[in-house]
Parts: C-alpha cells; structure tokens; sequence
C-alpha cells in the first residue's frame, strides 16, 4: 500500500530578495534548500539582524500555527532555493503521524502561545516574565542528558537567580 505524496512547492529567491517583510500575514514557512538568508528585524529606524540561516534550516514557521503578522523580515544573501511548506501540507502531515508525536507538538504550540503571549506583552507583567524564566530553565534541565545537567545547573542557575532579583528589585521600584 503506498502513502500518499505532498509535493511541495519550491521557489528561487536571487541574492538581495526580501523573502517576507515584518508586519505582513503569513500561512506558509519555508525550508532552506540552498542558499543562505538573514532574519532581521526594524524598529525606530534600526535594524537589527536576528539569525542567518542555511542549508536545512526553517523559518517563518510561527505561521504554520498562528495567523498573526510576521514578526520579522527574511532577505536572501545569496542565490537560495527554498521549499514552501503551507498551513494545510502541515496538517495533511499531521494526520498522517504517530499519536505521540501529535500530543507533543499539541503541546509544543501551547507551550509556545504562552511564551508569545508573554513576551508580546499579552496580559503579562513582571510576574509572567519571572514565570516564563523559570519555565524555560526547566525546560532545559528536563531535556539534558543526566551527566549535563549538574553542570548546567552549577553555570546557570546563580545567573538566573541573579537576573531574576534584578526584575524583582526593578519591580519593587516606584512607577515615575
């Protein structure tokens, strides 16, 4: 019994291309290829380069599972071949997985709402951003080996704790 294909969508991008621009709606990612691409953001006349990306890296990938603006500009820094994945060839893929898989990227995405939700200001204060902190460095100590995560932690933690008497300290501090 053979499964069936998605073919999937290619597109050539020449050097010094704008693949997607910051602020416009998005419903595809995309799959580098070949080539190479800078992710780059602008605000208050500054711009600011966030990755490059290469041969086998995606991006744009956010609106595969929301439907707000792009958050950032993608330019192409040579020649790149890249592969569009859509909206609808993910969930076509999805239903097609393991059931374990699909309950890890169900809660990937929750896991990723949030951590959106917290760092675009969505209802979130002080207390959102210590909680998120903390989140992720559990995140990352669950995900290590068991021989890293003694160092880890001994690397990582007096810097968190640190960081987060900061924001507490800020916190504490009389509004102007």
């Amino acid at each position: 019994m053979s499964k069936e294909s998605i073919i999937l969508e290619r597109r050539f991008v020449p050097e010094g291309t704008l693949v997607m621009k910051q602020g416009d709606s998005g419903n595809c990612a995309y799959l580098i290829q070949s080539g190479s691409v800078a992710v780059f953001t602008e605000s208050n006349g500054k711009h600011v380069e966030l990755a490059r990306l290469e041969l086998g890296q995606i991006f744009g990938e956010m609106a595969l599972i929301f439907d707000e603006p792009r958050t950032a500009s993608v330019k192409a820094l040579e020649d790149t071949s890249l592969i569009i994945i859509t909206r609808e060839t993910l969930k076509k893929k999805m239903a097609r997985t393991d059931p374990t898989i699909k309950a890890i990227m169900t809660m990937l995405t929750q896991r990723i709402v949030s951590a959106n939700n917290t760092l675009t200001n969505k209802g979130s204060d002080l207390r959102d951003m210590t909680e998120a902190a903390r989140i992720i460095y559990q995140n990352v100590m669950g995900s290590l080996p068991k021989d890293q995560k003694q160092a880890f932690e001994n690397a990582t933690l007096p810097k968190l704790e640190e960081f987060l008497n900061a924001v507490r300290t800020f916190g504490s501090r009389p509004k102007a």
